[in-house]
């Protein structure tokens, strides 16, 4: 994160330099020769004159390319927002029984934070579509089964009502409490808490 910032800064210095260095060819350029006349002398805009032009040309060459970097990145990354937000709704309104156990045991344990494992397709598929999303910015990975601390984003919240999940609103009753401790992932029982 460090590093992101510190080439941060430094573009943006190498820009405002660009930029004033830009600005101050075009003053030069388009300010009236007699102003530089020295004892009636116009020896330096018109020596001077070419270099400036190549000078602005080339930082306005370099800052027409940083804005339309900058724009490029900014619509790249609404694009792939609108994306994910598609395929967080489409993978919602297709869960299957063991990612509809998965997200219940959420609510089951009572926690935000589950330690998941990355090789069990129901995670990587929760993950990839964005209902999941990593708790921590940096995290061990434990292992060859790739342990990793998730949560559920919370664009995804909202949406992920009891109905959804299939988890029964109100006091359950024993058969239900059988049949969604049966369906509870062995991968996820970490801290087993009743269903009564």
């Amino acid at each position: 994160m460090k590093q992101f910032l510190h080439r941060m800064t430094e573009q943006q210095g190498i820009t405002t330099t660009m930029m004033w260095m830009c600005v101050s060819c075009a003053v030069l350029l388009v300010i009236p020769s007699s102003l530089f006349s020295l004892n009636n002398s116009d020896l330096l805009p018109a020596s001077y004159a070419p270099y400036l032009w190549v000078l602005a040309l080339l930082t306005g060459c370099y800052l027409l390319t940083r804005l339309l970097s900058f724009s490029f990145s900014g619509l790249k990354g609404y694009y792939l927002s609108q994306r994910l937000v598609v395929r967080r709704n489409k993978m919602i309104r297709q869960l299957d029984f063991e990612e509809k156990a998965l997200l219940r045991e959420f609510i089951i344990q009572r926690k935000t934070v589950l330690a998941l494992p990355l090789t069990e397709p129901a995670v990587s598929n929760l993950l990839a579509s964005g209902v999941l999303a990593p708790a921590f910015e940096t995290q061990e990975i434990k292992g060859s089964s790739r342990i990793i601390k998730l949560s559920i984003a919370i664009e995804a919240r909202e949406q992920l009502t009891h109905k959804v999940i299939g988890l029964p609103v109100g006091k359950l009753t024993e058969a239900e409490a059988e049949v969604l401790k049966a369906a509870r992932p062995q991968y996820a029982r970490n801290n087993y808490i009743s269903l009564k």
